[in-house]
């Protein structure tokens, strides 16, 4: 399963009526982080999803110009349930991301688009946890050079049932590709403190606060990120002023909130905003050397994602 797609808007909601209709397997793996493995059901093996960012333009500090920002992903999930505690999805997704600066010093592209593919393995066999195991990559659409754009990923990933109320997260989370790579820890809780009240704090995946109305109707307040999976390193075209094919990546965070709606296990649906804190994209050349940071300012962003199981 695609890393960045499960990085969608978090929504909450209690667990009593979708846990007596669903798999061991999936009362486990509902609503907790980035996982998204909430739509797990024996019965309604496909799922799809996008998601959609629009940023306002931000100036640059110490260059000229501003950058207009977006960013999206899409993705189709299948799932194979080998039995009532192991279940497997397999994904195919998309990933868009628009970083338009006129006065870019080092490339000319302004368009992003990427493929993506994986596996992924959900196991509630352990008593109290659950594990997810995946492995993926992501490459540049337009011309699948998985040498010079190609990155993988993989995550160990458990949550254990501590409490009814509560839950423990540890594992690992890395990549590699453009050479480039990155690992983390995987730590922390998720806390359902009532039938409205809940707290996530997973790094480094899910920083939230969500009250939920009803059965159908949340509101969250959490951490955003911004640049595309993890981070992950891209292959800008259209090099200039020597800068044959540079490498960047793109760093930024905000705070932003959400109106969550959720239609049984069928639908889910959210609108929202926040606001950019600002950030910088690292642009090197095409050797992964002489690397340079461009800072941008802070501003405001909406955003809004779909989710469909049938």
């Amino acid at each position: 399963m695609r890393l960045i797609s499960l990085f969608t808007l978090t929504t909450v909601t209690s667990f009593a009526a979708e846990l007596a209709s669903l798999s061991s397997a999936a009362s486990y793996v509902a609503e907790y982080g980035i996982s998204d493995y909430h739509y797990l059901d024996p019965d309604r093996p496909t799922h799809v999803e996008a998601r959609y960012r629009y940023v306002g333009p931000a100036k640059f500090k110490n260059h000229h110009g501003h950058v207009d920002y977006s960013d999206g992903d899409a993705g189709l999930y299948f799932t194979q349930f080998l039995n009532e505690e192991n279940s497997l999805s397999y994904e195919l997704g998309y990933d868009y991301m628009q970083f338009k600066w006129k006065e870019n010093p080092r490339f000319k592209q302004s368009n992003f688009n990427y493929v993506a593919g994986s596996l992924g393995y959900v196991s509630t066999t352990l008593y109290r946890w659950r594990w997810i195991v995946n492995a993926g990559f992501s490459v540049d659409a337009t011309r699948l050079d998985f040498a010079k754009s190609g990155v993988g990923h993989a995550l160990l990933w458990g949550r254990y049932q501590f409490a009814d109320c509560c839950g423990v997260h540890v594992g690992m989370l890395g990549w590699y590709g453009i050479l480039n790579g990155h690992a983390w820890p995987i730590f922390g809780f998720d806390w359902l403190f009532n039938d409205h009240w809940r707290a996530n704090a997973i790094f480094p995946f899910d920083y939230s606060l969500t009250y939920a109305f009803d059965e159908n109707w949340s509101l969250d307040l959490g951490y955003s990120n911004f640049g595309g999976p993890y981070k992950y390193p891209r292959r800008a075209h259209e090099g200039i002023n020597g800068y044959h094919s540079p490498i960047i990546t793109v760093f930024s965070n905000g705070v932003q909130l959400g109106l969550n709606y959720k239609f049984e296990h069928l639908l889910r649906a959210s609108l929202g905003g926040g606001w950019d804190f600002g950030g910088r994209i690292f642009i090197k050349d095409h050797r992964n050397h002489h690397g340079k940071y461009y800072h941008y300012r802070s501003a405001p962003y909406a955003q809004g994602n779909l989710e469909l199981t049938f």
